[in-house]
C-alpha cells in the first residue's frame, strides 16, 4: 500500500498555519457552544414548562365576577362539568411606581414554585416574583411600601417565586406586550390575605374540567359553550380560557420560535467557515501545483488528493464541535437560560441530555464542512497534472489581453488590467461585504424600531381600554 507524502505535511501545516487554525476554530467553537447551550436550554426549558400544567395543576381557565358568588350560584356552576376554585386577589401600587397583585398561598391550583428563600407564614410577609424582584432590585428580606400614604401596607419578602399561572407578566390579556417591570404578582398568607375588605377584592375563579377536552378543537368549543353558560348564571366582569390566556401560553409559544432562527444561525455561520477554508485550499493548493502534478503523474488518485486536503478541515471542526458542545452542556446552557429567565417567570428546570442538539451542533456541521470542501476540492483538483505542472491552474486561459489605449501610463494599464482580470473576485467580495453590512445595520437598528414601534403602538390605541368580541 503506498504512503501519500502529504500526510507528512500535517504539523508543518498546521504549525504554519496555527493562528488561522486557530481563529476560525475559535469561532466554531462559539458558535457550536452557543447553539448548542441554547438547544440544551430551550429543550430543558420547553420539557419543565410542558410538565408544569401537570406538576403544579394549571388552571384550564378563569373568570371574574362583580360579586361574590353564593353557594346556589357556585353550585350551578360546578354543575356545568367543572372544579372551581378561588383566587381572588387584590392590586396595590407600591411607592417605587408599580402595581402588585397579591394573591393567597395556594395548595390546589396554580401551584407557586419557591425559587429562593421561603413562603409567607404570618401577617407582614410576601414572597414575590422572581423576574419582578430582579427588574426592581428586590432581594429576600427587602421591604416594600404601597403607596398610599393615609393607609399604606408594608411586607418583608420572605421568598422569591414563580406563579404557574404567571409565566409571562400580562396584567391584562387583551394587552398588547407584557411589563414585568412596571407589574408583578405576590402571594401572602391566609392571615394577611384575610385581613382585606372584601369590597377590595377582584372575585377571581379558576376552573378545572371534570373530563379534560382531549384536542384543542374540542377545547375551543366547550371554552364558547361555557362563557355562554356561566353568563346566565354570574355576570361576568372577565373570562380567560387557557388557550386564550396569554400570562400562561405565550412563553411557550415564543420557545418554540427561536429554534428555527438559531438552527439557521448555525448552519449558516459554518456554510461561510467551510467557504474559508476552501479559499485557503485553492491558495494551498496553487502554492503545492507541481507537487500535485507529480503525484497525479505518479498514479495518485484525484480522491486520495481530495480526501488529504479534507483531512484538516475535518478534524478542526470535529475538535470545534466537541469542545462547544462541552461548553454548550456546561456554561453557555446557564447563559442561553438565563436569557429566558430574564424575560419570563419559569419555574426550575433541569439540564436534560437533548440527543437532538447532539446531532444538530456535532453531525450537521460535520456533514456541511465535509460537502461544501469537497465541492470546492473537485473543481479544483479537475485539471490534468500536465496543467498543475505547468501552472496553468486556469479553465480558461485568456487568449489575449484586455485592451487599453497607448496614451494611459504603463502603471495605469497594469492596475487595470489586473482589475479586470479579477473582476469575478472583486464581485464576491462586494457581495460579502454588502450582506455583512446588512446585518450590522439591522443589528444596530433592531433596538431603536422596537422603542419606535412600542411608541407608535401606544400612540395608536384608540382607549386606554380595547375589548375584542368573540364571533
Amino acid at each position: 500500500m503506498k504512503k501519500n507524502p502529504l500526510n507528512s505535511r500535517f504539523i508543518r501545516d498546521l504549525r504554519d498555519d496555527l493562528g488561522k487554525y486557530v481563529v476560525i476554530a475559535l469561532l466554531m467553537i462559539f458558535t457550536i457552544g452557543f447553539v448548542s447551550g441554547f438547544l440544551v436550554a430551550d429543550g430543558s426549558m420547553a420539557k419543565a414548562y410542558n410538565e408544569s400544567f401537570t406538576k403544579y395543576n394549571i388552571e384550564d381557565g378563569n373568570f371574574r365576577t362583580q360579586k361574590k358568588m353564593n353557594k346556589a350560584q357556585w353550585k350551578s356552576v360546578e354543575g356545568l362539568g367543572l372544579y372551581l376554585y378561588e383566587l381572588f386577589y387584590r392590586e396595590f401600587a407600591l411607592e417605587n411606581g408599580s402595581t402588585l397583585r397579591v394573591f393567597q398561598n395556594r395548595d390546589r391550583v396554580d401551584l407557586v414554585c419557591l425559587m429562593e428563600g421561603e413562603l409567607p407564614q404570618k401577617p407582614g410577609e410576601i414572597a414575590v416574583d422572581r423576574m419582578y424582584a430582579d427588574n426592581n432590585g428586590l432581594k429576600v428580606g427587602d421591604t416594600i411600601r404601597t403607596a398610599a400614604e393615609d393607609s399604606q401596607d408594608t411586607w418583608v419578602i420572605t421568598g422569591l417565586v414563580a406563579l404557574s399561572d404567571y409565566s409571562t407578566m400580562f396584567s391584562d390579556n387583551n394587552d398588547t406586550m407584557f411589563d414585568a417591570l412596571k407589574f408583578g404578582v405576590a402571594v401572602c398568607s391566609p392571615e394577611e390575605f384575610s385581613q382585606y375588605p372584601d369590597g377590595t377584592l377582584n372575585y377571581n375563579y379558576a376552573w378545572k374540567y371534570e373530563v379534560p377536552p382531549l384536542t384543542e378543537e374540542e377545547e375551543n368549543d366547550r371554552g364558547e359553550d361555557l362563557v355562554k353558560d356561566l353568563s346566565k348564571e354570574v355576570k361576568l366582569e372577565n373570562y380567560v380560557p387557557r388557550y386564550a390566556n396569554q400570562a400562561i401560553r405565550f412563553t411557550g409559544e415564543d420557545m418554540g420560535s427561536d429554534r428555527a432562527m438559531m438552527e439557521l444561525l448555525l448552519y449558516i455561520m459554518m456554510v461561510i467557515i467551510a467557504f474559508v477554508f476552501g479559499v485557503t485550499i485553492g491558495n494551498t493548493i496553487s502554492q503545492e501545483a507541481p507537487v500535485i502534478g507529480t503525484l497525479r503523474a505518479m498514479g495518485y488518485t484525484k480522491g486520495e488528493l481530495i480526501r488529504h486536503y479534507m483531512a484538516m478541515p475535518l478534524l478542526v471542526t470535529l475538535i470545534s464541535a466537541v469542545i462547544g458542545n462541552i461548553l454548550g452542556y456546561t456554561y453557555l446552557k446557564d447563559v442561553c437560560a438565563s436569557m429566558y429567565y430574564n424575560s419570563y417567570s419559569l419555574p426550575t428546570y433541569v439540564t436534560i441530555w437533548n440527543a437532538e442538539a447532539f446531532v444538530k451542533t456535532t453531525i450537521f456541521p460535520i456533514v456541511i464542512m465535509a460537502v461544501v470542501t469537497y465541492t470546492i476540492l473537485r473543481w479544483k483538483l479537475g485539471l490534468t497534472p500536465l496543467q498543475f505542472l505547468r501552472r496553468q491552474l486556469r479553465r480558461r486561459q485568456m487568449k489575449r489581453a484586455f485592451p487599453l489605449s497607448v496614451r494611459i501610463p504603463f502603471f495605469d494599464r497594469f492596475r487595470i488590467r489586473v482589475i479586470a482580470q479579477n473582476i469575478p473576485n472583486y464581485m464576491i467580495l462586494l457581495v460579502g461585504i454588502f450582506f455583512a453590512n446588512i446585518l450590522l445595520i439591522f443589528g444596530l437598528a433592531l433596538p431603536k424600531a422596537l422603542d419606535h414601534y412600542q411608541e407608535e403602538v401606544e400612540r395608536s390605541l384608540l382607549a386606554k381600554h380595547q375589548y375584542i368580541r368573540a364571533p
